[in-house]
């Protein structure tokens, strides 16, 4: 290695290691914007507003580059900010003394200059060019703030507005003032975990005897502890005699050298809002809606879309038809009195296919007969009673309480509203889900032989009453008998009018005793299709909107534990 490498090793070193930071910085942004995207309604208006805002202000800053570090020079009124600010530059610029608060606007000096898009943008018109890009503190932008105590309103409103945006900050404090409660507890506590790109000068140092200087530097040091900036190095100085001013200007030359008082500034802002962000998301990962819970939901739904109610009547039109197609002809007519039990809910598919074929065919003028499958929109089953609804809603409240167990009790709320968000809509959307449903309605292909055999046995029957009567008719008439077959000892008429009525009868019990095998399978098959129709309405609904937002959360809180590195 040669001797300009080696020399050149700790800077290339340090490139490296500002680079990595940026990189770093970079990528905690991104994880911020998505944390910002989920925020809305899962995070309390401050969290999210301040992480808004901090990630507009880190894009903001960063647009304007890195070549220049914006230091803050802030401090109460008489502190000697000003003064300060004229002895760093070596120029007076600020005027000092002559009232007070001195400082009303802030001020701005660019040392080397170019920095005019970034004072701009940091609403700074007032600025002065200080030397070139020799100067020492080449790439300097340092501004006197108005005084924080001040007692106009919109001086303390542009303290308040630049600190939150400046790289780094000086915090000017004199002997008498700088354990204010004013300073640590309106400012310097703010930013607890900035130590970074904090500095304190404890100015007028020559006002305090040699010997106390040292135990008020301590205390001051302490009390900056206590307030979360641990580490941060308090410079006594004296703009009067110009003690520590050298010392200030070399430690405000080192850093704005590195070019890294920006980055940390930001990623001590993110360490802030990811500490807020943190706290709110809690330590419990949601999961998904629990199966037990999405069950005992659908369960009441059922109940309420009252499943077993048309299941029952999916069943007995199975047996109510069978008995219009295969049942005992002479006595059909009195099962036509009975309404048929699916049509009387409104759930007869075929029939109304038919009709509103049949009317678009008298409209159209199209003689087709063939039918649709379509979904039947409304029903007429009973409105859910008190009781069903008084299910659902402790159903949902059950499934809410499981599920938000251990969250944080905003997004235990949240749920709940999003359980409720769609409570008006179930109802209707179980109407729909139970008229869209197959019902297992098809005929099976034995009834058309069962009924082709009750016709054949009624067939026979009326011959041989025919028979009987015509031969009674005769006999009454006093006319010669009528030849009359026998089968054994009884007549083929009598047989005829015994064995179709009999064996007519017996048929029926036999159709009516498979219809009602065949009715409890109809039950059966129709009460699972009815609840996963319900079960449907649930999931989407219900369930697929909380898990949904359930994820949201856990991605939230996953971000939250990466951005809180």
């Amino acid at each position: 290695m040669s001797d300009e490498d080696a020399t050149n090793l700790p800077s290339r070193r340090k490139r490296r290691s500002s680079a990595r930071a940026a990189d770093e910085l970079a990528q905690r942004l991104e994880l911020l914007s998505r944390v910002v995207d989920l925020a809305p309604q899962r995070l309390d208006d401050d969290a999210a507003a301040h992480a808004r805002q901090a990630l507009e202000s880190a894009r903001g800053r960063l647009g304007h580059g890195t070549t220049h570090t914006v230091v803050a020079l802030a401090g109460a009124t008489g502190s000697g900010k000003s003064s300060t600010f004229n002895a760093i530059l070596g120029e007076d610029l600020a005027p000092v003394g002559v009232r007070r608060p001195t400082t009303s606007e802030p001020r701005a000096a660019i040392v080397g200059g170019g920095a005019e898009g970034l004072l701009d943008w940091l609403k700074i018109p007032r600025r002065h060019v200080v030397g070139d890009a020799t100067h020492e503190l080449a790439g300097l932008v340092l501004v006197d703030l108005p005084d924080h105590d001040s007692t106009a309103a919109a001086h303390r409103a542009e303290v308040d507005r630049l600190v939150e945006v400046v790289d780094a900050f000086i915090w000017v404090v004199d002997p008498q003032k700088y354990a204010d409660a004013a300073l640590h507890e309106g400012y310097l506590r703010r930013f607890a975990g900035h130590s970074g790109v904090t500095l304190v000068a404890l100015n007028q140092i020559d006002l305090l005897p040699e010997a106390d200087r040292a135990a008020t530097q301590e205390h001051l040091t302490r009390l900056l502890a206590e307030d979360g900036l641990v580490g941060v190095r308090v410079l006594p100085t004296s703009t009067t005699t110009g003690a520590g001013v050298d010392a200030l200007r070399r430690e405000l030359a080192a850093r704005v050298a590195e070019r890294r008082a920006l980055v940390t500034r930001l990623d001590a802002d993110l360490d802030w809002v990811a500490s807020q962000v943190a706290v709110a998301v809690g330590d419990t990962v949601p999961a998904q809606v629990p199966a037990d819970s999405a069950a005992r939901l659908a369960r009441s739904l059922a109940v309420a879309a009252g499943v077993d109610v048309v299941a029952d009547a999916a069943g007995a039109a199975h047996r109510h038809r069978s008995s219009q197609v295969a049942g005992w002809p002479p006595v059909r007519w009195a099962g036509r009195l009975r309404p048929d039990p699916l049509r009387r809910l409104g759930l007869d598919k075929a029939r109304s296919t038919t009709r509103r074929n049949q009317r678009d065919a008298a409209r159209t003028g199209d003689s087709g007969t063939g039918l649709d499958t379509v979904t039947v929109g409304r029903t007429s089953r009973a409105t859910p009673g008190a009781v069903a609804e008084a299910g659902m809603d402790e159903a949902l409240r059950a499934l809410v309480d499981r599920t938000a167990t251990g969250l944080p009790d905003r997004w235990r709320r949240r749920l709940g509203e999003m359980a409720g968000a769609r409570r008006a809509e179930l109802p209707d959307a179980l109407d729909r889900a139970i008229g869209s449903v197959d019902l297992p309605t098809q005929r099976p292909g034995w009834w058309s032989a069962a009924s082709a055999a009750q016709w054949l046995f009624t067939a026979l029957m009326v011959i041989g009453v025919v028979w009987l009567v015509i031969i009674g008719g005769v006999s009454w008439l006093g006319l010669p008998d009528l030849p009359t077959p026998k089968v054994g000892v009884v007549p083929v008429p009598t047989l005829l009018a015994v064995g179709g009525a009999v064996a007519g009868l017996i048929l029926a019990l036999v159709v009516g005793w498979v219809a009602r095998v065949g009715g409890q399978r109809r039950s059966s098959q129709a009460r699972k299709l009815l609840v996963d129709a319900t079960g449907t309405v649930a999931d989407h609904l219900v369930i697929v909107p909380i898990d949904a937002e359930l994820a949201a959360m856990a991605e939230l809180g996953t971000l939250a534990r990466q951005l809180d590195r």
